[in-house]
């Protein structure tokens, strides 16, 4: 089991400090899936070298479609890999609106998944974009990131509202 309390992490920036975790509580029971899931630029990443940190199996970026087969195989090495962390995120446009579907799947083959939703606000991402002068991966030519993490944040309100926690 891993237990985290009152975690906090302040950044320094060219535009000042960063303020990337506050008081955030966690406790991962060992056999679980974690769903890292959020918004682009929120940090998603940094989440998986955490676990990654944590002696979890991360996958980033990957395919909603082949969680459940994943998901199997794990299973099928008896407890080898039996702490996983799954990243995914917008960019699996096919699947994405399958996800809660798929969580459910997993929880029918008896997998304990949990999810940890990495969220921030809009003015945040923006600047993290600028500074990073990366795409948004729903930016589209005439679109503004702004418009674009708005969108983004539509699409994920119902996984949201599943999450187990919410980082900020």
């Amino acid at each position: 089991m891993i237990e985290l309390k009152h975690l906090g992490k302040i950044y320094s920036s060219a535009s000042g400090s960063v303020e990337a975790l506050k008081d955030v509580n966690l406790t991962i029971a060992d056999g679980e899936i974690f769903g890292i899931i959020g918004l682009s630029g929120a940090g998603k990443s940094r989440a998986a070298d955490v676990m990654e940190d944590l002696d979890y199996y991360c996958v980033d970026n990957m395919p909603v479609a082949l969680m459940p087969r994943f998901a199997e195989l794990c299973i099928a090495t008896g407890g080898r890999y039996e702490n996983v962390a799954l990243v995914t995120d917008v960019r699996d446009k096919n699947g994405f609106g399958e996800l809660l579907r798929t969580i459910d799947q997993l929880k029918e083959m008896n997998c304990s998944v949990r999810i940890l939703y990495m969220d921030a606000d809009v003015r945040t991402i923006v600047r993290r974009y600028k500074e990073s002068r990366r795409p948004h991966p729903l930016a589209t030519r005439g679109t503004s990131v702004e418009e674009a993490v708005h969108k983004e944040m539509d699409l994920l309100a119902p996984i949201r509202e599943r999450a187990d926690f919410i980082v900020n």
